[in-house]
């Protein structure tokens, strides 16, 4: 028997979720929450499609970007049960809605949690406590306070790290890295 890949055992799950939820009437039944500062806000999975994250470099395209470190990978939406062109570094992310929503915003997670820490901690202390835990602080965001990216794979290791981080309370805020669909104007 052919072993399946990773990226085609999660499609295969999603489409499985997905026909279940039809079947039970129960669409996009599945919730989670991530903070934004100490706001829980809850997020729908959208078991019909799932974001590809490809690193830029191998992109060639200008499609939608999330913020992050160094060049932006690329994030495209795509049907939960087409199959996925796999590059080298290409990832897959499971994709939410904003709320309980079926409107809501489309959101998907290409890696890495943002995090806030005491206005006096130096780079050095982030640094050593990031290693402490087994994490890679890898940029220190250009903004008021004392922000940092913390390095994970793209998909939900991002959601659990953000929302394991904040529940420890050593960290002032800790939220995923979202990429978050826009509207043209």
């Amino acid at each position: 028997m052919k072993k399946l890949s990773p990226l085609t055992t999660l499609r295969r799950a999603a489409v499985v979720l997905a026909a279940c939820a039809a079947a039970t009437g129960a669409l996009a039944a599945t919730t989670a929450h991530y903070f934004d500062g100490d706001t829980q806000r809850t997020i729908t999975l959208d078991t019909s499609q799932v974001a590809i994250i490809t690193p830029t470099h191998e992109a060639g395209s200008t499609q939608a970007r999330s913020v992050g470190e160094g060049s932006a990978p690329l994030v495209q939406l795509q049907p939960a049960n087409q199959s996925v062109a796999k590059g080298a570094g290409t990832h897959i992310s499971p994709v939410y809605r904003e709320g309980n929503s079926p409107a809501g915003r489309l959101m998907a997670l290409p890696g890495g949690v943002i995090v806030k820490f005491n206005a006096d901690w130096s780079d050095a202390q982030v640094r050593a406590w990031a290693q402490a835990k087994g994490l890679t602080a890898t940029q220190r965001l250009g903004t008021l306070g004392n922000w940092y990216i913390i390095a994970t794979a793209p998909g939900s290791a991002a959601l659990e790290l953000a929302n394991s981080l904040k529940a420890g309370g050593e960290v002032l805020a800790a939220m995923p890295n979202w990429w978050k669909q826009t509207a043209a104007r």
